[in-house]
């Protein structure tokens, strides 16, 4: 894994003890396929998931019932830093989202 998907990686990781702390949400799947396949192949599977259905991934809604996109995963694809990451179309649906 090179340096940027590392952190990006474990800026989810991050995010996702910081949403079981303060919004008791522990989202057990998503913890599970991140160990198993990383945080970018992560992002991309549940992103191509929601683009193909023309929704959003369960972890996205219920973040947005509470009120905290910020520990979004798209959220972090946003970001200026990790956009090298992945596509234009998978970050343009993630802006979509959270400007939606």
């Amino acid at each position: 894994m090179d340096r940027l998907a590392f952190r990006f990686h474990n800026e989810l990781i991050d995010k996702m003890h910081i949403a079981k702390k303060e919004c008791h949400y522990n989202p057990t799947r998503f913890n599970q396929m991140i160990s198993e396949i990383g945080g970018v192949e992560t992002a991309k599977k549940l992103i191509d998931k929601a683009m193909r259905k023309g929704d959003c991934s369960d972890g996205f809604r219920t973040l947005y019932i509470l009120n905290r996109l910020d520990l979004t995963m798209e959220d972090s694809v946003c970001k200026e830093e990790y956009q090298t990451l992945f596509s234009k179309e998978l970050i343009e649906y993630c802006r979509h989202l959270l400007n939606g």
